[in-house]
């Protein structure tokens, strides 16, 4: 890997660890109302999603999370959050996209935090 001295690689850029998730979160675009894909790992940051279809790329998205159970009282949450990159999975066919929080709510940011612990 050639990295010039002054870019970062992009474990560098990466602040916090990322989380593998166990239970399956399905994530909705608000904006079009369909199924956008699921998460793949999850920080209070951000998560990477799983998708079938590519992801537009640096644009802003309104998202619900469902959850595979009830979490604070919540069966899902609600953020903004912007897609920064994207890949097609190996296998082909589906798509990997990294996506950070734009806006992220109190109580969605303590689920995820709850999520991240319980891990």
């Amino acid at each position: 890997m050639n990295t010039s001295v002054n870019e970062p690689t992009m474990y560098e850029k990466r602040r916090l660890e990322r989380h593998t998730l166990s239970a399956s979160l399905e994530v909705y675009d608000l904006d079009k109302g369909c199924h956008l894909g699921r998460v793949v790992d999850l920080h209070t940051e951000g998560l990477m999603l799983l998708s079938d279809q590519p992801i537009v790329l640096f644009k802003r998205y309104a998202l619900q999370v469902s959850l595979p159970m009830t979490l604070n009282g919540m069966s899902d949450f609600y953020l903004d959050a912007e897609s920064l990159w994207h890949r097609e999975s190996i296998a082909g066919g589906q798509h990997w996209t990294g996506m950070h929080f734009v806006e992220l709510p109190e109580d969605a940011r303590k689920c995820i935090e709850k999520m991240v612990a319980s891990r």
